[in-house]
């Protein structure tokens, strides 16, 4: 009689021949013969074709306005923004975030036509890591002939705890079976509030365990200027394949019954901002001999001009880089930013050679 010990060994030998089987080794000279064609996009440098592409954002960020902006497009080989090319292809929007009506809704706002090859699966409790839904889905696409498929949003096609890694890769394991025979896949993803230490990258804002932004192979971080409601910025924080491309600006239309989106341009107000900050910071300090927080710094700057706290708490981090302004103990746990004596002094005297 074979002992229980036996039989696992056994079962564990068939397992491996089994996977050895079915899987494709590559010698080092096969790979590099290989003559790989260039990146493909879906849209040109922002949606890379048989990719996955997460874009983020804070609510109320125009981001779902502008995945729909985006399926239009593709959908009808139009240019995005009139700026990006688009591979013209069938679209089908998976929906787990917004009722049917608000969808309908903004597609009008957006000026779609009666007749498009989008389809859309609303509000259908689709679950990523179901594997007949994951299933169900593929076949979908291969009878609508769909290469491109949007997703909104990852919290709500996830039943799994978003902060663990291992949870997250087995969801992105799972995402990524959509990806094969060149599909695109453009999913949508929250973003955790600013704390108090200050702006950190689009990529760590991003809610959940690090391994999202790991996983994907794009990633569009979307954002909306503090003191204009109609001005966004799109910054390519990851491209897996290309180099990513620069920051660049959106400015929101509406009228009564019309929303449309307008190429800006590379960004340039960050710089430009950034330098108003330094200003205005050196100029707050230079004043107060009794130091300052980095909070009270940035509530007086930003209560009486047009800069954010994201510019603020960058220029006065590059300020405490070069040494001009210094960080000092304060009562408890306190810290207070000084103005260097020597950057004072010399700011005393260029002021009266000046005046």
């Amino acid at each position: 009689m074979y002992s229980f010990k036996k039989l696992a060994e056994e079962g564990k030998k068939k397992s491996v021949a089994k996977w050895k089987e079915n899987i494709k080794l590559i010698h080092f000279r096969s790979l590099m013969g290989i003559d790989f064609p260039p990146t493909q996009w879906r849209i040109n440098e922002l949606i890379p074709s048989e990719g996955i592409t997460i874009i983020s954002a804070p609510p109320a960020s125009y981001k779902t306005w502008l995945v729909l902006q985006m399926a239009l497009d593709i959908a009808q080989g139009k240019s995005f923004l009139g700026h990006f090319g688009t591979q013209l292809g069938r679209v089908l929007i998976v929906d787990e975030e917004n009722h049917q009506r608000i969808i309908q809704k903004r597609l009008k706002a957006l000026g779609a036509p009666n007749d498009l090859p989008i389809y859309f699966l609303s509000q259908e409790e689709f679950v990523a890591t179901q594997d007949h839904m994951m299933e169900g889905l593929i076949e979908i696409c291969d009878e609508h002939l769909i290469d491109t498929v949007f997703i909104d949003s990852l919290v709500r096609i996830n039943r799994s705890d978003e902060n663990v890694a291992t949870k997250m890769a087995g969801v992105f394991r799972s995402l990524r079976t959509i990806c094969k025979s060149g599909r695109s896949l453009i999913i949508t993803h929250h973003e955790r509030k600013e704390g108090a230490s200050g702006p950190s990258s689009p990529g760590s804002r991003m809610r959940g365990s690090s391994d999202i932004l790991a996983a994907v192979d794009c990633h569009l971080a979307l954002s909306r200027d503090k003191d204009d409601v109609f001005q966004l910025m799109l910054e390519n924080t990851k491209s897996r394949d290309e180099v990513e491309i620069k920051p660049f600006e959106i400015r929101v239309h509406k009228d009564e019954d019309r929303t449309w989106f307008e190429y800006i341009g590379e960004s340039t107000s960050g710089v430009k901002r950034k330098e108003e900050a330094r200003v205005a910071i050196l100029e707050l300090l230079e004043g107060d001999s009794s130091g300052m927080s980095k909070t009270q710094i940035v509530q007086k700057i930003t209560g009486s001009s047009a800069i954010g706290s994201k510019n603020i708490f960058s220029a006065l981090k590059e300020l405490i880089r070069e040494g001009i302004v210094e960080e000092r103990k304060g009562k408890g746990n306190t810290k207070l930013c000084f103005l260097k004596l020597g950057d004072r002094e010399a700011g005393s005297k260029t002021d009266s050679v000046n005046g």
